[in-house]
């Protein structure tokens, strides 16, 4: 390997069916959603920003907080702190 070169890794995430399936979620907050799946861990815990979620998904940070209460309503998701647990 290049001394200067830099290591890029490949992300993925493991989405739930419930969540894609669900009819009376907005497809905003499925992609949010699918976006907390690439940041999570093992535990099912990630930490990104709202600024990184807004940016990462090209929509307003009104629009993430609408999202992820929205989440949050249908037990998607819970928040503890900054951190997020996709149950």
């Amino acid at each position: 390997m290049l001394k200067n070169s830099i290591v890029r890794y490949k992300r993925f995430g493991i989405v739930s069916y419930d969540v894609v399936t669900d009819p009376s979620l907005s497809l905003n907050s499925k992609a949010l959603y699918s976006i907390l799946c690439v940041y999570a861990n093992k535990q099912r815990y990630c930490w990104p920003s709202l600024a990184t979620l807004a940016d990462t998904s090209d929509v307003s940070l009104s629009t993430i907080k609408r999202s992820i209460k929205e989440l949050k309503n249908k037990n998607y998701i819970k928040r503890e702190g900054r951190r997020f647990k996709l149950l």
